[in-house]
């Protein structure tokens, strides 16, 4: 019963996703003709970034990106790319001083977006909880603290920039990677 509950809101959320139109520019395509090397074998590649804002109660890390290859396997399932993927780490913090839900933030994650050094765009699809899925319809506690990997099916070699999210009015919030 409670995997189908969790099953819902996957499926409600990627509705969201699928129907929300994009605030940025056009999207650069990658070319999967152009990039079809073999990634089956490449070496995850991890940088630490800088990026964090902390606002309304609220505070949004990007604590790592890192270069993963076509397949990650996740506590839950094992993700598959066409391409590569470029996972940007986050962490979520309430620092509100009381409970709060993630509902009320000043931030979406679900639309957030990858540029890379030469300014193309990916967008988010897919995302690999970094803590107990229980947690995943109750509030926060004043100083808890949530992760999530945002995973970006990008063209083999990019040099992620720029991780991007929605403030509450979906404006563009750049991180710096």
């Amino acid at each position: 019963m409670n995997q189908f509950k969790y099953l819902s809101i996957a499926a409600l959320l990627l509705i969201i996703c699928a129907c929300t139109p994009s605030q940025q520019a056009k999207l650069e395509p990658s070319s999967s003709q152009a990039n079809a090397a073999d990634t089956t074998n490449i070496e995850p590649v991890s940088k630490a970034v800088n990026g964090k804002v902390n606002r309304k109660g609220w505070e949004v890390s990007a604590t790592g990106v890192k270069y993963a290859g076509q397949k990650i396997k996740g506590e839950y399932r094992t993700y598959e790319a066409a391409e590569v993927w470029t996972v940007v780490s986050v962490t979520v913090k309430n620092t509100s001083g009381k409970r709060q839900r993630e509902d009320d933030a000043w931030f979406h994650l679900f639309s957030s977006k990858l540029v890379d050094s030469k300014g193309n765009k990916y967008d988010l699809k897919d995302r690999e909880i970094k803590y107990d899925v229980d947690l995943l319809n109750k509030p926060f506690s004043s100083g808890e603290s949530r992760s999530v990997d945002l995973l970006f099916d990008t063209p083999k070699g990019i040099k992620a920039d720029k991780f991007i999210i929605g403030d509450e009015n979906f404006k563009p919030m750049p991180f710096k990677l």
